[in-house]
């Protein structure tokens, strides 16, 4: 690198450091405890029961210190790492405050150009080259030992403080996603990392300077274009690839979400795979934390051989903040009957719904295959739900690891703000028990075959070539 970008770079990011801490506004002492009181009492208010893990004599405890730990104002993205790890100690994955990251990207940070893998346990940090015409200072598979001299173990420590979840795998897998704005918010690494790794047996040193994020984004994406000559779609949650010489199919399932659109492709992929005399199927929900349910509904038609269902049952929470969310649905249309009456019912009151079978629709492509179902510590909420589905009936085997998502857990989200910082938080209102699970089940989904999640589509593979035929 020659002089003249050396000290463009190093102008950028110190203008950028400079921009971050001058552009958010700050917050007294009186309005962040009023944003705490009001987090607390949201929760009590929704939750069901938020301290099925984490005591309310210990919680309240946490609290007392942390309003002690106020001894001046603070930005929304101080005040979010100072109240966060608090959240984080109630172990819902769904009730959460959302990190402040459209405040951190106005100032086009720097991004580390590399995918980063972390783990609660060793190797706690795996970084991986993207498909770029970057410099490859990093290796492939490296392990990295430290990041400007603040060792791995803490990092990622740290990391799943600041996020929520039922498990401490789940929290650093989800927490990977903000990794530049962690290394940036809690130590301050102003685009330069002094990286220590493993490779090969051999340790090595090597200082990586970081790119602006907006020309980071547009490098992806023109090589994602001229990779595939075709725009890359928006919001890409579900593809179907076919492997016509051992007669598969690939799922790559990375969302439950956007429900009519979801109808329309997988009738069409299983009119495909029924064309195509596909034998195989593999569904990959390895990166899927969930979404909607009536996907998993609609998906299981084309596997299942009786009616079915995802849940035995559920247990609502009515609560103020509950009603609000069916009022805001209903802006601009006529409340129901059935809504006049959730609305009329006294907040605190639990309700509990018993799922019945969902009847099996006519459709000329259901698929009597072999179904493979591939998770990980990232699969999570609804994606959980349907593994769970997918493993009860006996539809297909489960390979990879345990899901993030439990069969017994919280989840349909309410979401708010807190009235100073503006900091958006949502809380699960409902408690799920899923099909086959009991009321002690909480635990996510144990794989058939328990393989690392990153080997789990090699696996499946192989499985598939020693079947007769395929």
């Amino acid at each position: 690198m020659n002089k003249t970008i050396s000290i463009t770079l190093f102008l950028f990011f110190s203008i950028n450091n400079f921009i971050i801490s001058q552009s958010l506004n700050t917050f007294n002492l009186s309005e962040m405890r009023d944003d705490i009181d009001t987090l607390v009492k949201s929760i009590e208010d929704t939750h069901i029961n938020p301290y099925y893990k984490y005591s309310k004599t210990d919680f309240y405890s946490d609290v007392r210190v942390l309003k002690k730990q106020l001894k001046y104002p603070l930005n929304t993205v101080d005040f979010y790492l100072l109240i966060q790890p608090l959240i984080a100690k109630l172990e819902d994955g769904h009730t959460d405050i959302k990190p402040p990251i459209h405040l951190y990207n106005q100032s086009n940070p720097a991004v580390l150009p590399y995918i980063i893998k972390l783990s609660p346990s060793k190797p706690y940090i795996i970084s991986s080259q993207y498909s770029l015409p970057l410099s490859k200072q990093l290796p492939d598979g490296a392990e990295i030992i430290s990041i400007n001299n603040v060792p791995a173990r803490k990092i990622v420590n740290d990391i799943i403080n600041l996020n929520t979840g039922e498990t401490r795998a789940f929290r650093a897998d989800f927490g990977a996603n903000y990794f530049d704005f962690y290394l940036q918010s809690l130590y301050k690494t102003n685009g330069t990392y002094r990286i220590s790794y493993l490779h090969n047996n051999r340790k090595k040193d090597v200082i990586i300077k970081g790119i602006p994020q907006q020309e980071f984004s547009k490098l992806l994406k023109h090589y994602n274009d001229s990779a595939s000559n075709t725009p890359s779609p928006e919001n890409v949650y579900y593809s179907l690839k076919l492997l016509p010489e051992i007669k598969t199919a690939l799922f790559d399932f990375r969302s439950f979400e956007d429900l009519d659109r979801f109808n329309v492709f997988i009738d069409s992929a299983f009119a495909v795979i029924k064309k195509n005399e596909i034998k195989n199927i593999i569904i990959d929900i390895r990166k899927n934390s969930g979404g909607d349910s009536d996907i998993g509904d609609e998906f299981i038609q084309y596997l299942a051989k009786t009616p079915f269902r995802q849940y035995d049952k559920v247990i609502e929470k009515h609560s103020r903040l509950l009603k609000k969310r069916l009022l805001d649905h209903r802006i601009g249309k006529i409340l129901t009957k059935e809504d006049s009456i959730f609305l009329n019912k006294s907040e605190g009151l639990l309700d509990t719904e018993v799922y019945e079978d969902i009847p099996l629709k006519n459709t000329p492509f259901r698929f009597d295959g072999n179904v493979y179902v591939l998770t990980s510590s990232y699969t999570f909420s609804s994606a959980a739900d349907f593994a769970q589905c997918i493993k009860h009936y006996k539809l297909g085997k489960i390979i990879g690891e345990e899901t993030g998502g439990l069969i017994v857990s919280y989840g349909d989200i309410v979401t708010s703000h807190l009235p100073h910082t503006q900091l958006v938080f949502t809380i699960s209102s409902k408690l799920y028990y899923n099909i086959g699970a009991d009321k002690n089940d909480w635990n996510g989904v144990n794989p058939d075959l328990k393989i690392p999640a990153d080997k789990a589509m090699d696996y499946a593979l192989k499985l598939i070539h020693f079947i007769p035929n395929h």
